[in-house]
């Protein structure tokens, strides 16, 4: 009389307590029921089965599926005479193991919606077997072969049919195996088109191929998907382009894109673009190097942690842009992809390091425009950081390929343009320049930049970006602005160190540093700025001792250092200076300093 008993004879032979919040484990004690034939405890919350399971001799029908058991008990192996066994939406993992080719009388078997990354052999002993489903493994590894053969038993005439077909047509195929229990919806729809269209062979595999990245990349939730698995004709389908009937190029950008880009075997053998730019693809399948036509390939904007080596197999790439992503690393093997030009990497947070030097070769080898050479010819300190992930070096040079690529702005490849170009954007890249409060036109064509003057020669002259929200550090390249003449920082959040590189700029006249949050010390090779009429650089931040080398600014003729930690002596010579009209005093020169770190000097203001 008690809910979900059923009996024979007073003997319990059935057991129903599905979707009924049976939880913990479930515990048995000898085979006191022994002859239950059907257990049902699906949807549950059930985390173990005891080991005394296997004492259930008559059991016939186990159904465990929708809880959340983690692996398969070895004990079921015992229970020789169960014909049903549903075990599907559980939490399972690892490899089939061998011990369910006990089960021998067993005719249907449902694992569909775990977590398996794998099946042995063996299974091909269940000779008894009519329905086996795997679906939904998402990382389930390569099939054994024998087990192909084996499910092939398992299909219809109509489902033998077009699967030998598919086999025939499809090549290097090592995931999609054209049966029906491995997780395979492309087979099925496959099955249905090929009953209500005639399809050429052509026709079969591409459908086939399409369907299958339709399916693992969530296509019904695609923005548009016209026609898509509907139409007779793939070449209707929306984004797919074919002439003389070969799908050569699919255009699925911004399109709602997800999950995994997987396609099956050579199928797409002539495709020659393929655009999936601003999705959220985590996902590319290795089969995606047996595209041997491929030139383009855009995955820009998507959620790609990691892209298979199987991309350097791409021979006939061009094109590869993997900007705006989640990449932590890149493979090696791109360094195959002897006709690549351009190769677009920037916006990835995660990376770091150093590029793999064979990519880094790749990329010289084949820069079309030959900006890498024209900038490290002219800009030597961008060497060692042009090629490293995430610098603003890397940065700057992936943008100006990038840009030139997409023709969005005429970039002037001339080496003077090129080389400006390129110092400006390390700037921008390394002080959020997203962020500045006047950045109109940089990084395009249009001339001039915010706060940018050049000369009729095209060069820079003058730097103004006061009050700008610049924030980040000063790149060593401004070192190569060689014809600047004032550069102006002030009041802004740059930090770090005053990079010595500036004392590069020998004509400059004017540099103004002050209300910035700069550490350590003022670099000596200021000292070689003999041009220099004004030089601020108070800050509260500098430290350390007054260089001696600003005795030969014999041009100077204000000096403020004040609001700062430095300590030691104003050079002398400065005081000699008679250039200043409007000075305070009656040296030529208005230096501030301050006086309780700094020994007083003769012609200074005490702040």
């Amino acid at each position: 009389d008690w809910f979900g008993v059923q009996c024979t004879n007073d003997d319990v032979v059935e057991l129903k307590l599905a979707n009924n919040n049976v939880s913990g484990t479930v515990a048995l004690s000898g085979d006191c029921l022994g002859k239950l034939n059907i257990f049902d405890l699906s949807q549950n919350l059930i985390q173990k089965i005891d080991s005394n399971i296997g004492l259930l001799e008559n059991l016939s029908v186990l159904d465990l599926s929708g809880n959340l058991l983690q692996n398969i008990s070895s004990d079921l192996s015992t229970m020789t005479d169960l014909i049903e066994l549903d075990l599907s939406r559980n939490n399972i993992s690892g490899s089939i193991s061998d011990e369910l080719s006990a089960m021998t009388n067993l005719g249907k078997l449902n694992l569909t919606y775990n977590d398996l990354t794998g099946i042995s052999s063996s299974i091909v002993a269940l000779k008894k077997l009519r329905s086996f489903e795997m679906y939904h493994n998402e990382n389930m590894g390569r099939i054994p072969l024998e087990v192909i053969d084996f499910l092939q038993n398992l299909l219809t005439k109509d489902e033998q049919k077009v699967s030998e077909k598919l086999r025939s047509l499809v090549k290097n195929s090592d995931q999609e195996y054209f049966v029906r229990s491995i997780p395979n919806q492309a087979f099925e729809w496959i099955v249905k088109q090929s009953s209500a269209f005639v399809l050429d062979d052509k026709s079969l595999a591409q459908q086939y191929c399409l369907s299958v990245l339709y399916f693992n990349s969530n296509g019904k939730y695609w923005t548009n998907k016209t026609d898509w698995l509907q139409s007779r004709d793939e070449c209707d389908w929306y984004g797919v382009q074919c002439p003389n009937d070969d799908v050569v190029e699919l255009k699925l950008a911004n399109n709602n894109v997800s999950g995994t880009v997987a396609l099956s075997g050579d199928c797409l053998g002539k495709l020659n673009l393929f655009d999936l730019s601003q999705n959220s693809i985590q996902k590319i399948d290795s089969n995606i190097g047996l595209l041997e036509n491929l030139t383009v390939l855009d995955l820009s904007g998507n959620k790609l942690e990691n892209i298979p080596s199987q991309l350097g197999l791409l021979e006939n790439l061009t094109v590869l842009d993997l900007s705006g992503n989640k990449l932590e690393n890149i493979p090696s093997q791109l360094g195959l992809l002897t006709k690549l030009s351009f190769l677009w990497l920037h916006e990835n947070p995660n990376l770091a390091g150093r590029i793999p030097s064979e990519v880094a070769d790749l990329m010289m080898r084949n820069d079309k425009i030959n900006a890498s050479e024209t900038i490290l010819s002219n800009v030597p300190v961008s060497r060692s950081t042009i090629f490293e992930y995430g610098t603003s070096q890397f940065r700057a040079f992936n943008d100006i390929l990038y840009r030139y690529r997409m023709q969005q702005d005429e970039i002037k490849l001339n080496s003077t343009s090129l080389v400006y170009r390129y110092i400006l954007e390390t700037l921008y890249f390394a002080t959020n320049g997203d962020s500045w409060r006047r950045n109109e036109h940089w990084l395009t064509s249009v001339n001039p930049w915010d706060n940018v003057a050049c000369n009729e020669y095209e060069e820079v002259t003058g730097l103004d970006m006061r009050l700008n929200n610049v924030d980040g550090t000063l790149p060593k390249e401004l070192g190569d602005l060689t014809k600047l003449t004032y550069l102006n920082l002030e009041s802004n959040s740059l930090h770090g160190s005053i990079v010595s590189e500036i004392g590069q700029l020998t004509n400059l006249e004017l540099i103004y540093l002050h209300d910035n949050a700069f550490t350590g010390s003022i670099p000596s090779e200021l000292g070689l700025l003999t041009g220099l009429t004004s030089l601020d650089l108070h800050s509260k931040t500098l430290s350390g001792p007054i260089p001696k080398e600003l005795g030969q600014l014999t041009n100077l003729e204000y000096l403020y250092l004040h609001e700062n930690n430095l300590d030691g002596t104003i050079p002398s010579a400065l005081c000699n200076n008679s250039g200043c009209a409007l000075c305070n005093n009656s040296f030529g020169i208005d230096i501030v300093i301050d006086c309780l770190q700094v020994e007083e000097c003769a012609c200074c203001d005490c702040y």
